[in-house]
């Protein structure tokens, strides 16, 4: 699970995206944290959607983002200002 440097808090934790009973806790720099209700679990190697409260300062932090519609890779979209400083 990523932390903070990978997905924006302050407008709260991201919502784990589908998953009734999954719910993403807390963060530290590096690590996320979720929490899950009997017979919710997560699978070790599982892959799990997150949705940042504030995309803003979610979006920079990644070289570019993956589109996925029906389970397959529809198109990848870079993030030309990552890295960019004034």
């Amino acid at each position: 699970m990523p932390g903070t440097r990978r997905v924006a808090i302050d407008s709260g934790m991201p919502q784990v995206w589908e998953r009734d009973g999954v719910r993403f806790t807390g963060a530290s720099d590096e690590h996320g944290k979720l929490e899950w209700t009997e017979g919710q679990g997560v699978q070790i190697g599982e892959k799990l959607r997150l949705v940042p409260g504030h995309c803003d300062p979610t979006v920079d932090r990644f070289d570019w983002y993956v589109g996925v519609r029906g389970g397959r890779v529809e198109c990848l979209w870079p993030v030309a200002a990552r890295g960019a400083f004034a």
